[in-house]
């Protein structure tokens, strides 16, 4: 693993705190790298929105905030529901299988998420990207992935929060995904559409609950 995808794992993991300093001295000592490597890592994982860059002060992970965590769901939800609407048109057989695989393999994983989700947080994170990218896999539009893929990653990096501190939400997220499905399967957008904002602005909502009893 290089230290790019390093970094990126333990951003994604929550190893960081949202809106901290990175700073050269200790990532350095972190991760056995020289100032140079680490540079370069973070200034691209800055253009994937993970991190911020500050000019000339260095680096910081990227801040929480409900108002992004709104606008990131809003990005979400646009995305996949327009990739699936136009994956209804146009997939055939082999979206369906993609799709139908990308969910058993979802669906194994999420029971494992029950044991330790330490241990099993990476492959869980793989296979439900892999599964809401499958959904949308044949909108035929290279730009679309690209840009639902830097908005899944954003959105992840908050909700590692929600499970760090809650936990996995074990039966509710397997038939949430279970509904997304069948009405992919289905070609059903309005019930896709509805599966979607419930799955996605569920946890936009109980962030937003928690963000208000902390401030309480």
């Amino acid at each position: 693993m290089t230290l790019y995808e390093t970094l990126r794992t333990d951003l994604l993991k929550g190893e960081f705190e949202p809106g901290s300093r990175l700073r050269m001295e200790s990532l350095k000592e972190r991760y056995g790298s020289g100032v140079n490597l680490l540079r370069e890592s973070l200034t691209r994982l800055s253009s994937e929105g993970l991190v911020i860059a500050e000019g000339q002060k260095g680096f910081h992970v990227a801040s929480f905030s409900i108002q992004k965590m709104e606008e990131l769901t809003r990005l979400r939800i646009l995305l996949e529901t327009d990739g699936a609407r136009a994956s209804f048109a146009n997939g055939d057989m082999e979206w369906e299988s993609n799709l139908v695989a990308a969910h058993h393999k979802l669906e194994h994983v999420e029971s494992k998420m029950r044991e330790n989700i330490d241990q099993y947080f990476m492959m869980w994170h793989r296979c439900d990207y892999e599964f809401h990218a499958a959904l949308i896999g044949a909108c035929r539009s290279d730009l679309h992935m690209h840009y639902h893929r830097q908005v899944y990653d954003q959105f992840r990096q908050f909700v590692v929060m929600e499970l760090r501190t809650e936990g996995f939400r074990g039966k509710y997220v397997v038939d949430e995904h279970q509904s997304v499905l069948e009405a992919a399967l289905n070609r059903d957008l309005p019930a896709c559409v509805n599966a979607l904002e419930a799955h996605l602005g569920g946890f936009l909502m109980r962030m937003s609950e928690n963000s208000t009893q902390k401030r309480q």
